[in-house]
């Protein structure tokens, strides 16, 4: 034994186990350490698909009560794996008031009946006696039933109708069904509104939009609004260019112009878009704004017109510029002029940055409850054809402003996305270049070092 223990080889042996020994301690020690109490982690990949939203942290950060949640998926799907990371992100984010468990609904049949569930690949979220349903592990699915989940009623929003607004059920390109889907996806119950019948806005009412009217409304219509704004009410307006004229004197009595004119970005083209739909490139400071400074989402917003800020603000009230176009944008005053594609920057016209979105507030006598508008000088930029939340901001920007009309700034944040599928297409050639590499060049490059190396010995021999 000693003899054997002399030699060089079993000294070179024992070290080596010695030494894997402590590098395999040293990894588990650290795999420990990290997993209860590091979570650090890099996601690089360009959407952030690996990262939850900020959004998402926002609600998680505000949870006060436990939430459980019940991943019913078979044992041996592959998925369960991408679930168990997901939720995993969520239990830690939360500061472990989210827990969950796989569960098969195959082995435990019981439990998938209580909860109605009929489908694999579901999960249930549970606070207390309630409990929502969604399918599938995706970000924006589960932050969408954890806002439901943790709020304890829907907020009314009304959509002025009668005077050519965009459909809400309407699924066409210039519809709003989209719009609406992402409303009640926060939470909101979503109704028409015929202020023409109705004597005033009805009590439930958090905010009433006005989207895109194409005639005038009533004067006992502007008047509703009016009683409805200065008595603490929320109003959110998205006028197109060369709309109703009676917006414009409406909006003059809380301190917001709109001008007669479209807004030209002939840089646009450089992001593929038309010269008349232009991006919103500058933010000022606000909650609805804040985040968009890191959002990688442009807002477009088609055929829009400018929304500007009074130089002198009528008394008990105050209103601010939200967002700006790009510095080599107009606004352009010759419509005729425009038509005939003949436009130019003229001296009459709005320089760039253009003012397109603004905020009102108006005081009331009870202190806690103002007044509140919301104007963006377009309606079609979260229509069906431009409300995509994986092409654009539009969607974020809309429901922000929505969120912080009703008062619920702690959702105003850049939501959750879902990845895009980006397949890797190659030609013909590059397989056959990647076939060469891999099958034939990799296994010829093998042999022929090893055929090499015991050549080059026995040679030494």
């Amino acid at each position: 034994m000693e003899a054997w223990f002399s030699r060089r080889s079993a000294r070179y042996g024992i070290n080596t186990g010695v030494l894997i020994l402590v590098v395999l301690g040293i990894l588990v020690v650290v795999e420990l350490f990290s997993k209860e109490r590091l979570h650090v982690q890099w996601d690089t990949t360009k959407n952030r698909r690996y990262s939850l939203a900020p959004q998402t942290k926002k609600v998680l950060e505000g949870l006060k009560e436990p939430i459980k949640i019940y991943a019913f998926y078979q044992e041996a799907d592959p998925s369960r794996v991408s679930a168990e990371d997901l939720l995993n992100l969520y239990k830690i984010a939360s500061g472990k008031k989210i827990e969950w468990e796989f569960v098969d609904p195959d082995r435990y049949p019981m439990k998938a009946q209580h909860y109605k569930v009929n489908t694999y690949n579901s999960l249930v979220l549970e606070r207390g006696e309630r409990f929502e349903k969604v399918y599938l592990a995706e970000e924006e699915k589960i932050t969408n039933a954890l806002i439901k989940l943790t709020r304890d009623r829907k907020k009314v929003v009304y959509f002025l109708q009668g005077h050519g607004e965009h459909g809400l059920e309407s699924v066409q390109k210039d519809g709003y069904s989209e719009a609406r889907k992402a409303m009640e996806n926060e939470n909101y119950e979503v109704k028409p509104l015929l202020l023409a019948r109705e004597a005033r806005v009805p009590e439930d009412a958090s905010v009433v939009i006005v989207a895109g009217p194409q005639k005038e409304l009533q004067e006992q219509e502007w008047e509703a609004l009016k009683s409805y704004v200065e008595g603490g009410g929320k109003l959110m307006m998205l006028l197109d260019p060369q709309g109703p004229s009676g917006a414009t004197d409406f909006l003059s009595n809380y301190g917001i112009v709109l001008d007669n004119d479209i807004i030209v970005d002939r840089a646009s083209r450089l992001l593929g878009g038309d010269y008349l739909v232009p991006p919103i490139v500058e933010y000022e400071p606000h909650s609805i704004t804040r985040d968009f400074r890191q959002s990688p989402y442009l807002v477009y917003l088609p055929m829009a017109r400018s929304v500007r800020v009074a130089e002198k603000m009528p008394e008990g009230g105050s209103a601010e510029v939200l967002a700006r176009t790009g510095p080599g944008s107009w606004g352009e005053k010759d419509i005729e002029r425009l038509r005939r594609g003949e436009a130019e920057l003229n001296p009459e016209d709005i320089h760039g940055p253009v003012p397109v979105a603004a905020v009102a507030t108006i005081r009331t006598k009870d202190l806690n409850k103002n007044g509140r508008i919301l104007v963006i000088g377009d309606s079609d930029f979260v229509s069906n054809g431009a409300i995509d939340p994986n092409r654009s901001g539009n969607q974020d920007f809309f429901l922000n402003g929505l969120n912080w009309l009703a008062e619920e700034e702690e959702l105003v944040s850049i939501r959750p996305k879902t990845a895009p599928s980006r397949p890797v297409m190659l030609k013909p050639g590059q397989w056959t270049m990647i076939f060469l590499i891999v099958v034939v060049a990799f296994p010829i490059a093998i042999l022929s070092t090893g055929v090499a190396v015991a050549w080059s010995r026995r040679r030494k021999k």
